[in-house]
């Protein structure tokens, strides 16, 4: 497998070098990102915390959880146990039907799922996910191991309480109760370490609740910003 490495420190360094030597920014007023953007934003608010005033990371997280681990080491076997992956020489993406069902499972919840689709539907989404994946397989290993080694409390020995304690940031952290993708117990721990706001979303959406919940996270955001 050619396609290299990466890590979510790496994509938030990449960030900072784009705005602060092309853009010539020193100071912005807020990082905010959604699912693996929350994740950056957790590593933005410790890597460069003199950088923004404020951040707001939606269903994201500082670190993988024991399930979150599991889930992300799963699509990876899923891929790398397909024929068609060819240790990453494929010609076509490998795993894209199996890839699909576990999406639909981990993004939603039973009670979102059911509501959402018919019997009928469940078929007609088998089909699609047959089309064609999110992303390119090895785009996606990748992706999943840099989700997986994600630590803000990496270069304190692993300690979160030390890593939030460098945080200067005022941050909003939007959690969904029922995320099966991105669990949020992790994420609401470091929320207290820094005494941030924390707003929890509490639908059957699972990780899609900041879009169901839209009416709740918009005008929260909004008078956070301009606060």
């Amino acid at each position: 497998m050619k396609f290299p490495k990466f890590t979510v420190r790496d994509m938030v360094n990449s960030q900072h070098e784009l705005l602060t030597k092309t853009l010539h920014l020193n100071r912005i007023k807020a990082v905010i990102g959604v699912s693996m953007g929350g994740m950056q934003t957790f590593q933005w608010v410790v890597s460069y915390p003199e950088f923004m005033d404020k951040a707001i990371p939606v269903v994201g997280s500082p670190r993988m959880s024991s399930y979150d681990l599991l889930h992300w080491q799963t699509e990876i076997d899923i891929i790398r146990n397909d024929p068609g992956w060819k240790d990453g020489e494929y010609t076509e993406n490998p795993a894209k039907l199996v890839l699909g069902e576990i999406a639909a499972l981990l993004l939603s919840t039973p009670e979102g799922y059911n509501r959402q689709n018919t019997t009928q539907q469940v078929f007609e989404s088998l089909e699609r996910f047959k089309a064609g994946p999110a992303f390119d397989a090895n785009n996606h290993i990748r992706q999943a191991q840099a989700v997986m080694t994600l630590d803000v409390g990496d270069v304190f020995g692993g300690s979160l309480e030390r890593a939030a304690a460098t945080v200067k940031a005022r941050v909003l952290a939007i959690i969904a109760i029922k995320d099966h993708a991105v669990t949020p117990a992790t994420a609401s721990d470091f929320a207290k370490m820094t005494h941030a706001v924390v707003l929890e979303l509490t639908s059957d959406c699972g990780h899609g609740a900041s879009g169901c919940e839209s009416s709740k996270v918009n005008p929260t955001v909004a008078a956070f910003l301009e606060d």
